[in-house]
């Protein structure tokens, strides 16, 4: 390879590993596609020239996608054809076009400079946007402004269709247009300035399982396209320069990666046994109907968390209707096998559906959102039972109520659910009776108050992501402050063996579907604390499956027992790291702990 005789000394940088794997390879490194737009005051007399050459690159932009989107379901599949398809429906917005002839005409601009304009004030509306995945989706205004504005000024940049032989990708970020013309035999791995778990980058890299690491501050400026890398999907890591050492510590770990792959194989029906026999559900959390085959190639038991806010992000008219909902949930249900599959409800705040009247929220993680916007807005929450109830006969599915902060919040949604029940029967459309219903418990107030809502519910699902963060005040998107984001403090602990024992007197299951439920250091943690259901990234399952079948449950709840008497993560960091060789795994001696 080139670029191992490189004398400058070996560089670590660290990001956010999306799909884990090791690649090592040569950097291809795409051009940023944003280039310098200059505004220009045109004549009254060429404004009508200039609004028909907007016209032209629109059309043209629209024919290229549709090609596009051909390339990427030749390419992934037809299931990943919806990333450009949202694109298409933008270029063929009226309201956007009429908008930019609009600037066009009222600023006498030239065109290039009204789109960079009018996409520009709709991209400070998704960067307000709380949740991740919906505000990552803003990458589909910047790609098609930065189409148009590629056709009108006339400037090309480098694709992935010209590689030729195999490579690692380096970019700012990846559009999907650009992504659409990858050969995934020749792209070992994604490396990216930007982006997050959410991003396209990263549903590409986990839909055709390669390794991916986004969010590499500053990656663009280091790397030259041809010079040797090294990505770590699993830890985050990229490595440029590598020493020799490290490229033969590295090779060894992907080669032992590949058996693994084959061995997670061979291993898939195996079931999750500890060696003292006693079982752990293994389930799958999924953000995209498509991710259906990725959680069937894993043999996960059902889904335990499918985050339904995610057909708002797809849907044509902004928000889905009855119908739409009801075609994704009956295909959850069909797929998802006896173990079915948790529908979370719209865990969506206002500003994100657009409600009129709705004002902007300085603080909008802890204002109107989730239940409260179902109890709030209530036609929203009613459109979506009656589509999980109709699909619900298809098969077995339950229905969660996210960011519950008291009784109060459940009784009124299981009333509304009743009320929906009542009108089905006398609409004669045929309906599920009796869908079970979960809390998440995800806010100190609903750990606190676990035992009394543990009477109304029928399961719980802890939500450890937003647990942590509202338990420790600490938003891990803060760089300042993200270290802080410690799923290990004593307060988590205690506060996750609160719900688990409320669950057990209550006789209720309790499924844990955040992050933790990923980290095999963590997930001995967790079942030592008495939980037994495990919802996960489905590339997960294959590990903690291993790690279950590795472990006697008896030693776990040691271990548990003796870490909720200390009192500060350094402690519990500690003793959890030296005595987790005591479990006999062979996998806990390298997890992560944080």
């Amino acid at each position: 390879m080139r670029g191992i005789g490189r004398k400058f000394p070996e560089e670590r940088l660290e990001g956010i590993g999306v799909c884990q794997g090791v690649a090592i390879g040569n950097a291809f490194l795409v051009d940023d596609p944003r280039g310098r737009v200059v505004r220009f005051f045109l004549p009254k007399q060429q404004l009508d020239a200039e609004i028909n050459r907007f016209r032209e690159a629109l059309h043209l932009a629209q024919q290229q996608v549709r090609e596009a989107i051909e390339r990427l379901r030749a390419a992934l599949g037809s299931d990943h054809a919806y990333i450009l398809e949202a694109h298409l429906l933008m270029l063929q917005d009226p309201h956007l076009q009429g908008q930019i002839e609009k600037f066009i005409l009222e600023n006498q601009a030239n065109a290039e400079w009204a789109v960079r304009d009018v996409t520009g004030h709709l991209l400070e509306v998704y960067a307000q946007i709380e949740d991740d995945y919906l505000r990552e989706r803003g990458s589909d205004v910047v790609d098609v402004s930065h189409r148009l504005i590629k056709i009108l000024s006339g400037t090309e940049t480098r694709g992935l269709n010209e590689l030729a032989e195999e490579a690692i990708i380096v970019a700012d970020d990846l559009m999907p247009s650009v992504t659409a013309d990858l050969d995934p035999r020749k792209v070992l791995g994604f490396v990216t300035n930007a982006g997050g778990w959410a991003s396209h980058t990263s549903i590409i890299a986990r839909s055709v399982n390669i390794p991916a690491v986004v969010g590499v501050r500053g990656v663009t400026s280091r790397v030259r396209s041809g010079e040797t890398i090294i990505i770590d999907g699993t830890t985050g890591t990229v490595i440029l320069n590598p020493s020799p050492e490290t490229l033969i510590f590295y090779t060894e770990q992907r080669s032992r990666q590949q058996q693994q792959e084959q061995h997670d194989i061979e291993e898939r029906e195996l079931p999750a046994i500890t060696f003292d026999n006693q079982e752990v559900k293994l389930r799958a959390n999924i953000e995209l109907i498509e991710e259906i085959e990725v959680f069937q190639r894993f043999n996960a038991e059902g889904v335990g968390l499918y985050r339904s806010e995610f057909l708002y992000a797809q849907a044509e008219s902004g928000l889905p209707t009855e119908e739409e909902q009801f075609e994704a949930y009956k295909f959850l249900a069909e797929m998802s096998g006896e173990a079915g599959a948790v529908v979370r409800t719209f865990d969506l705040g206002g500003d994100k559906l657009h409600l009129e009247g709705f004002k902007p929220e300085r603080n909008p993680a802890l204002g109107l959102r989730a239940i409260r916007l179902s109890l709030q807005v209530e036609y929203v929450f009613r459109t979506q039972v009656r589509a999980i109830l109709r699909a619900a006969v298809h098969g077995n599915l339950k229905i969660l109520l996210p960011f519950v902060s008291n009784l109060d919040e459940v009784r009124a949604a299981k009333q509304i659910i009743a009320d929906v029940e009542r009108e089905l029967r006398a609409e004669k459309v045929a309906h599920a009776e009796d869908v079970e219903i979960g809390v998440m418990i995800e806010v100190p107030a609903a750990v606190l108050m676990a035992e009394v809502l543990a009477r109304e519910a029928d399961f719980f699902s802890l939500g450890t992501n937003d647990l942590i963060q509202s338990m420790l005040a600490v938003d891990r998107g803060n760089e300042n402050v993200n270290s802080l984001f410690d799923p290990l403090h004593p307060a988590v602990l205690r506060a996750i063996k609160q719900v688990a024992d409320a669950g057990r007197k209550l006789e209720i299951p309790v499924n844990v579907c955040g992050e933790m439920a990923s980290n095999p250091a963590q997930v001995i943690l967790l079942l030592g604390l008495g939980l037994r259901d495990l919802s996960m990234t489905p590339t997960a399952i294959p590990t903690i499956r291993r790690l279950v079948r590795s472990i006697d449950m008896a030693n776990a709840e040691k271990l548990a027992l003796h870490v909720l008497t200390l009192t500060t993560p350094n402690e519990v960091h500690r003793y959890v790291q030296t005595h987790l060789s005591e479990l006999g795994s062979q996998f806990l001696t390298t997890a992560h702990f944080g």
